[in-house]
């Protein structure tokens, strides 16, 4: 495998995950998540920390986002022992009138919340990939052709 087809897969590969990625917007994590269960809220630096911020949503009430070191405006909280599997709004309000507002949808599921979502299933899969296309190249320079 030569030189230019090893950088078009490292660039594919990178591609792939830049777009498997959400865009910058509330992040709640673990998503999903299980009732009762601790979760970090956070605005995705898209709010002024000067200005502060808020977050809502019916799993956990309202909570006042405090600037984090490497996500912005951030707080932690716990889901209602109460809530039921289903979909679930997140609005965070970024600070004083007039400031942005957007939202974010999560997902409570029953029991434990396992498993991988959808961008983490491909970020492996091109990992994976772009190991695989490696070792070939590293087996290949070793044992050259003559």
């Amino acid at each position: 495998m030569n030189r230019v087809r090893v950088a078009a897969v490292a660039v594919t590969g990178a591609a792939v995950v830049g777009l498997a990625a959400p865009a910058a917007s509330a992040r709640v994590e673990p998503d999903p998540m299980a009732a009762g269960q601790r979760v970090n809220v956070s605005d995705g630096r898209r709010c002024a920390t000067d200005r502060g911020a808020t977050a809502a949503s019916t799993l956990f009430g309202s909570v006042v986002l405090e600037p984090a070191a490497t996500r912005g405006m951030a707080a932690d909280t716990t889901v209602a022992r109460s809530a039921t599997p289903g979909h679930y709004r997140v609005t965070i309000d970024c600070g004083g009138s007039g400031g942005e507002r957007f939202t974010e949808t999560v997902t409570v599921r029953d029991g434990r919340a396992e498993g991988v979502n959808a961008s983490q299933a491909a970020g492996g899969l091109v990992l994976l990939a772009l190991a695989a296309g490696a070792a070939h190249l590293l087996r290949r320079t070793a044992n050259p052709r003559t």
